[in-house]
């Protein structure tokens, strides 16, 4: 029996099951959101089970500073890669390794037109957009960029040397203050510090999410997300048992 082959059959139907799983959770999101639709905020408090609700976001008992773009957010979640170059059989290739990261989100403030909702951020999911980077200033920090640039960047042209240029990427998602939000999970009465009509929160709620996007749009990026978790789990799970296959035959007949 070939060890190494097992070992990778193993390794690659491991990964197949985990992107699977991913996927189906994220396919299974997608169906329960698709169930109801949002209500008014001042609406959600006479809601059971699941309540969504759409707003802008305002600021709540403090605000934080995005750690790349210096934004006003009440979330985050950034990490810092550093490109790697390794040589294998077919010549040297350049892959990118997370060398930081973080996260954090602040109690906020939901408001539509009919009132206001406390959200406690604490056990969510988060759907928010990213926004990434390869340009920094003379201090050497991140600064936004626009597509093409990061794209004319990020590509290798054959016989380029960029080593030493452009060879970290900043990567963050962010929910803005006065950007638009979408929150899934359990209604309730707020506290009583807190001038709001609803409370929601992942407490008594099987989904507990936040995005930044439209129900309509963060619905499409779970359906994309699932799918291509699934897919990808399901090539795994087949590569991974063709390679083991053969292995175990030859264990069994020997």
């Amino acid at each position: 029996m070939d060890l190494g082959s097992l070992l990778i059959g193993v390794v690659i139907a491991g990964l197949g099951i985990a992107g699977f799983g991913i996927g189906a959770k994220a396919l299974s999101r997608w169906r329960r959101l698709g169930a109801n639709d949002p209500v008014r905020i001042r609406e959600a408090i006479t809601q059971s089970g699941l309540v969504e609700i759409e707003g802008t976001v305002r600021s709540g008992e403090a605000t934080l500073e995005s750690p790349h773009f210096r934004e006003e957010c009440v979330a985050y979640e950034c990490k810092t890669e550093e490109r790697r170059r390794r040589a294998s059989r077919s010549g040297s290739r350049s892959t990118w390794r997370t060398i930081d990261s973080d996260e954090d989100a602040r109690p906020f403030v939901v408001a539509d037109e009919s009132g206001t909702a406390y959200v406690d951020p604490e056990g969510a999911s988060f759907s928010l957009a990213s926004e990434r980077t390869r340009k920094t200033n003379e201090q050497g920090e991140p600064v936004p960029d626009d597509s093409m640039l990061n794209f004319s960047l990020s590509i290798n042209l054959p016989g380029m040397n960029t080593a030493g240029i452009n060879n970290r990427r900043f990567t963050e998602k962010r929910l803005d203050v006065g950007s638009q939000c979408y929150v899934v999970g359990a209604a309730g009465r707020p506290p009583a510090e807190v001038d709001a009509d609803v409370a929601i929160d992942g407490s008594e709620a099987s989904t507990f999410l936040i995005s930044d996007a439209t129900e309509a749009e963060t619905r499409r990026r779970l359906l994309l997300r699932g799918a291509g978790y699934t897919v990808g789990g399901i090539a795994g799970i087949a590569i991974g048992i063709g390679l083991l296959g053969p292995e175990l035959l030859v264990a069994i007949n020997g």
